[in-house]
């Protein structure tokens, strides 16, 4: 369908490529448009961290068969731990304000109904409206966005997890994800505006008691790759991130 190596890392740009071929093979035109969203349209792929977030466009909503096994074709794009998330949805789902559904947690990973989708939300229609990625199709499609949308969505998403229980929090594969989504759910709700992972990390530093700037660098530095951490133990990691997870709640929340 396309060559896409150079738009995407290297060690995501094949797996995108064998969906691609297998998403011709089976919808041809029914398939008119891909768009790449989430780290990899924002510049921020992570191989620890990262999955692949695609959303699918056409003009027709697929037929439930046809929907399975594209369903079915998103194998390719899976990495371990990391299961890919697809959004198959019409351009009516895309262009029009209130259709989009995926609530905070909703839906299944990768489920071929618009309804569901978990990348249906107000932050994966900045993203495409802002940085899209076309993979297949044009460059720029017609987006429902409204800033208004996504600040009150990013805010009840943040106020899930401020709620929620952390569970154990040892690993910093686990504390890196919570410390720099909430850092993006709070400049979105704040700002308007999204902002990768990692450039929400460090913009949230600003915004910080010092005691709590350095669980958001060493955040940061774990998504990018780095071996070592600025913590000697869990324990205090795990404090720190659950202090900023609430110190950047109380601001939007509060």
């Amino acid at each position: 369908m396309t060559e896409i190596g150079w738009m995407v890392p290297d060690a995501v740009a094949g797996h995108i490529e064998r969906y691609l071929e297998e998403v011709q093979a089976l919808a041809g035109g029914r398939v008119e448009a891909v768009y790449a969203v989430g780290s990899l349209a924002l510049g921020d792929y992570s191989d620890r961290q990262s999955n692949i977030d695609l959303v699918v466009a056409g003009s027709r909503r697929l037929d439930d068969r046809l929907s399975d096994r594209l369903t079915r074709a998103r194998a390719h794009l899976d990495r371990p731990r990391h299961p890919a998330v697809v959004w198959y949805a019409t351009w009516e789902d895309i262009a029009e304000v209130g259709l989009a559904g995926g609530g905070p947690g909703g839906g299944a990973p990768g489920g071929a109904s618009s309804a569901v989708s978990p990348l249906a939300t107000p932050l994966t229609r900045a993203i495409l409206r802002q940085d899209p990625v076309a993979l297949v199709g044009p460059d720029w499609p017609v987006v429902a966005h409204d800033p208004d949308e996504l600040r009150a969505w990013s805010s009840g998403r943040l106020r899930t997890l401020v709620a929620r229980s952390p569970g154990l929090l040892v690993l910093r594969r686990a504390v890196s994800p919570l410390v720099l989504e909430t850092a993006r759910l709070a400049q979105a709700a704040l700002t308007g505006r999204v902002l990768s992972k990692s450039a929400a990390g460090n913009a949230a530093v600003a915004l910080v008691v010092p005691s709590h700037r350095r669980i958001l660098v060493d955040s940061v530095g774990y998504r990018r790759g780095a071996q070592t951490s600025m913590y000697w133990g869990p324990f205090e990691r795990k404090y720190d991130a659950l202090a900023v997870v609430r110190e950047l709640g109380g601001l939007v929340l509060g």
